[in-house]
């Protein structure tokens, strides 16, 4: 087997940097009362995990532009969409429509040539009460630690969706629930819609109680029952996993994608915020290799990294994408917490 010995250097750099950010990174806190209620954006950082034994460093050999070609484009631009992240963004009383939540996803689709309008929707907020998952539709069946509403909160929404072409991932904050039970809940609910790509776990809050903000780690096994079930109703679906450290989340495997959201990025000793910011999200891409990823962007607590950008949309996402160095797929998802402002300038 040829080595390619740049590569296990740059991989051996990357994962220091990676878990160097891991444990500085602070959470984004997406839970949520009764949908659609509103919701606080974020929790205080918790204290780092333990690191695992320290990676020794490369090496002073160069890594060639040859080797790792720039990706200078994504897959996927669109939007995170909660019931109480919008209500903070755009009002209690001014709920976007779904042909107004439609368009902000192709406004954030005509930022990057060829990419694909996307939707990161929450459909499953967790209950800081009782650790159980409120679905935003009238459940199929009792399911221990679910619950459900009388209306269907998102049909119309998808329906705009399917209409615009445009790509929609269910995610679901699962508290004590069972995955795979959410998972085939949810996926059996949505799966005539066209948009409709694939199920997505918010492991910050996979089994919370007594984690500090991180979650319950997620094993292989248990994301590929996930991916398993989720394969049963459709076997073009994926599922995506969704934290600010890698190490809690499953291996790099087929039918994944792995979603970033960390946030609150600072200026280091010779690097700037944006650049600090542009790394992490780089070396995350480049851990997960070949495997799909996506990158949350836009909070509140990195708004002195954009706040004074003229398409902030646009240029944060895209300083990230001038960061990284592996070819897999890549999306920019703006939050719904400042999506108001992010769209006054697109």
């Amino acid at each position: 087997m040829k080595v390619n010995v740049a590569k296990i250097l740059t991989i051996l750099l990357v994962l220091t940097t990676v878990l160097m950010f891991s444990s500085c990174s602070s959470c984004s806190k997406e839970a949520a009362p009764e949908q659609p209620a509103a919701q606080t954006e974020q929790a205080p950082q918790p204290e780092p995990a333990p690191a695992p034994a320290e990676i020794p460093a490369p090496g002073p050999q160069p890594v060639g532009e040859e080797d790792y070609p720039a990706t200078d484009t994504a897959r996927w631009a669109g939007i995170r969409i909660s019931s109480y992240g919008m209500k903070r963004s755009f009002g209690e009383d001014n709920f976007p429509s779904p042909s107004n939540m439609a368009s902000f996803a192709d406004k954030m689709a005509s930022c990057y040539e060829g990419s694909t309008g996307a939707h990161i929707l929450i459909v499953g907020t967790v209950s800081e009460k009782d650790w159980t998952c409120r679905l935003a539709f009238p459940l199929s069946h009792d399911i221990d630690r679910v619950s459900g509403r009388d209306e269907d909160f998102y049909e119309e929404y998808l329906d705009a969706f399917d209409k615009a072409g445009q790509e929609v991932w269910l995610q679901v904050e699962p508290g004590d629930a069972d995955l795979v039970e959410l998972a085939r809940e949810v996926m059996s609910r949505y799966s005539h819609h066209s948009s409709v790509k694939g199920f997505g776990i918010d492991v910050e809050w996979y089994q919370p109680a007594g984690t500090d903000g991180y979650g319950t780690e997620l094993d292989n096994e248990t994301a590929l029952e996930v991916l398993d079930a989720v394969q049963e109703i459709d076997p073009s679906y994926t599922v995506f996993v969704k934290h600010w450290d890698n190490r809690w989340l499953p291996d790099d495997m087929d039918g994944f994608i792995y979603v970033n959201d960390s946030q609150g990025f600072h200026a280091g000793r010779n690097t700037t915020a944006l650049e600090e910011m542009a790394d992490d999200f780089a070396a995350w891409a480049f851990l997960f290799d070949p495997c799909p990823v996506m990158f949350q962007i836009g909070y509140n607590a990195d708004e002195d990294i954009w706040g004074d950008m003229d398409n902030p949309a646009k240029e944060l996402g895209q300083a990230i994408l001038d960061a990284c160095f592996s070819e897999n797929d890549k999306g920019i998802i703006w939050v719904d917490f400042t999506l108001d402002k992010a769209m006054r300038n697109i």
